[in-house]
């Protein structure tokens, strides 16, 4: 048999959050069938059933062409009776009652929305779910919180000097920030910004004033200052764009630092 399957940073917070207690919880049950959407070279589910983790996997990719390192992978590693590989896009090819989790990851968080909404039924049909979205994950959080699920874990993973949110999603009811102004009053407005916030930054995150989120926050911070400093030094012959630019910009400059008061005031 080949050595042991090698992942990355990022693939290992994912794969660590599988079929995994949290806090307060019992270790997730036996038979345990993992479904992995968009699995390219299925490293995932091959580390975890060798290491015991799950019992069995569904590995599922749009093209045939990731499907194939799939199964070279599963032949090496000697897990062929454990794997089923299935062509899908998204979960079109999965039936509900065939795994307790699933993991989707590396794609954009536009995407990732997409196919947990695109057929309800079957993204509630899981126990949990890991989510790891290359960007946009404010999209994804919005579409966990229109499914009635909720992020009860989540962790920042630095890797290559790119920030990447994996988030452990499930049914169980989960507290998210909670939120203060300096003078004590919350108005519609604060909560509206305050709900942008949590979608863009992560609730978990923000309620245990994660020192990763924070890290990452004051990078974002120091992106935003360029962008709005190139915009105002932009060309006038682009007025309207650039307008359009600069308010997106000075809303996420706001969101960013509702999040870092957020955490002066509960620090």
């Amino acid at each position: 048999m080949a050595a042991e399957v090698k992942l990355s940073k990022r693939l290992t917070a994912i794969a660590k959050m599988v079929n995994a207690a949290g806090p307060g919880e019992q270790k997730n049950k036996t038979g345990y069938c993992l479904c992995d959407v968009g699995t390219d070279h299925a490293h995932i589910p091959i580390r975890l059933l060798m290491d015991g983790v799950i019992d069995r996997a569904i590995a599922m990719d749009v093209i045939e062409g990731p499907l194939e390192k799939a199964r070279g992978n599963i032949e090496l590693y000697g897990v062929c009776d454990k794997v089923i590989l299935r062509i899908s896009d998204g979960l079109d090819s999965y039936r509900p009652g065939e795994a307790q989790g699933l993991v989707i990851a590396g794609m954009g968080g536009r995407i990732m929305s997409r196919i947990l909404l695109r057929e309800p039924d079957k993204s509630l049909d899981f126990d949990e779910i890991i989510l790891q979205p290359q960007a946009d994950p404010e999209f994804v959080r919005r579409a966990v919180r229109e499914l009635g699920l909720f992020i009860d874990r989540e962790r920042i993973v630095l890797e290559d000097n790119k920030y990447y949110p994996v988030m452990h999603v499930s049914h169980n009811r989960c507290d998210g920030p909670a939120w203060r102004t300096r003078d004590g009053s919350i108005g519609t407005e604060e909560k509206a910004l305050f709900q942008e916030a949590e979608d863009l930054f992560g609730p978990v995150l923000l309620r245990d004033r994660d020192s990763m989120l924070k890290s990452y926050l004051l990078w974002q911070k120091g992106v935003n200052d360029r962008i709005m400093h190139s915009l105002q030094k932009a060309n006038k012959a682009k007025a309207e764009a650039v307008k359009e630019k600069t308010e997106e910009v000075a809303q996420k400059d706001r969101l960013i630092r509702t999040a870092l008061e957020y955490f002066e005031i509960m620090g």
